[in-house]
């Protein structure tokens, strides 16, 4: 349920951020006062949220951000990009570590993860191709709405979840972790937005292109939890290099996509393990890395030829010290 809200608030940003607020005089104004309000604001969120989970023990905290976060979306969409962006920062803060705190319960070892974030980006293709179709919007808009409402009771009759914190461990390795992951989330939201596809040309291989990348965030998940997360990570971004140098052919372009995002819950579970249970802290560290990543773009740092080969490479250069003995 949570994925597909994931998908469904993700949708009314985009169509809201192309559509609604669109200024074509100044695009980029809007756009970056939404990323820093939608990424940037989950760091202290995060923060926010652990306190409260770890401290107050308030382990149901994560679900009122989320159901708070949806209806912020929706009055969002009338109000402006700033009530756009912190509606969407609480679902995803709220949501993310829902995600997290039900997978260490199951046991899932990451595979939920890989699931909650895939539909994201479906949904952000989706609403940027129906930002001029007011009625898909309030179709969409009651969705949210009961989708938050049905996942937030529903939730609340659960038993309660127990955070699971290991052993600590020493500041320096948690600071090594924290900038290693930090900068692989850089590197992979500066690729996904500069590396440029030629085939991807009209909807049908666009939307191919989105369903690559978010099939890639959801398998990661599976194969981290199978094969371990540094196994998958090295096979991962090894063939994605290679295939990225071929990325004007559609076949693999498409590979590239589907492997460079597998890492995307590896990263994320291995950080919040490494943060002992600091969940929310860890989320908001990584999606505060996507708006840095955005602003790089913006500033010519990623404009260079075989983007996503190095990138991939130095992305596995700095996940390998930091996925071992995680499981």
């Amino acid at each position: 349920m949570v994925s597909f809200l994931h998908g469904a608030v993700d949708f009314l940003c985009a169509f809201a951020v192309y559509g609604v607020f669109h200024n074509p005089e100044d695009p980029f104004l809007v756009y970056l006062i939404y990323s820093f309000c939608a990424f940037a604001l989950q760091m202290p969120m995060g923060i926010v949220l652990d306190y409260l989970c770890l401290k107050k023990g308030a382990v149901h905290a994560p679900y009122g951000f989320a159901f708070l976060g949806a209806w912020l979306t929706l009055a969002g969409v009338f109000l402006g990009p700033v009530t756009l962006g912190i509606g969407n920062a609480l679902f995803h803060t709220g949501g993310g570590v829902m995600t997290m705190l039900e997978d260490e319960k199951e046991g899932l070892h990451g595979r939920g993860l890989g699931v909650f974030v895939a539909p994201g980006a479906v949904g952000l293709f989706l609403g940027g191709y129906a930002k001029e179709d007011m009625k898909v919007m309030i179709v969409l808009s009651a969705c949210v709405l009961f989708a938050a409402a049905f996942a937030l009771l529903y939730r609340l009759e659960e038993k309660k979840i127990q955070i699971k914190r290991d052993h600590a461990l020493p500041e320096t390795a948690v600071l090594s972790s924290v900038a290693a992951c930090f900068l692989v989330v850089v590197l992979r939201s500066g690729i996904g937005l500069s590396v440029s596809f030629p085939w991807k040309t009209g909807f049908f291989l666009s939307f191919l292109a989105v369903l690559a990348l978010a099939a890639g965030k959801a398998a990661g998940g599976f194969f981290g939890a199978a094969a371990g997360l540094l196994k998958t990570a090295l096979i991962s971004l090894s063939l994605s290099a290679v295939f990225f140098i071929g990325k004007d052919i559609p076949v693999f372009g498409l590979s590239a996509l589907f492997l460079f995002n597998m890492t995307m819950p590896l990263t994320l579970y291995a950080l919040a393990k490494r943060m002992n249970g600091m969940h929310g802290t860890a989320f908001g560290i990584l999606t505060f890395a996507l708006f840095i990543g955005f602003v790089l773009v913006h500033a010519g740092w990623f404009d260079l030829p075989y983007a996503g080969t190095i990138g991939s490479l130095v992305s596995l250069c700095l996940l390998n010290p930091n996925l071992k003995g995680i499981s």
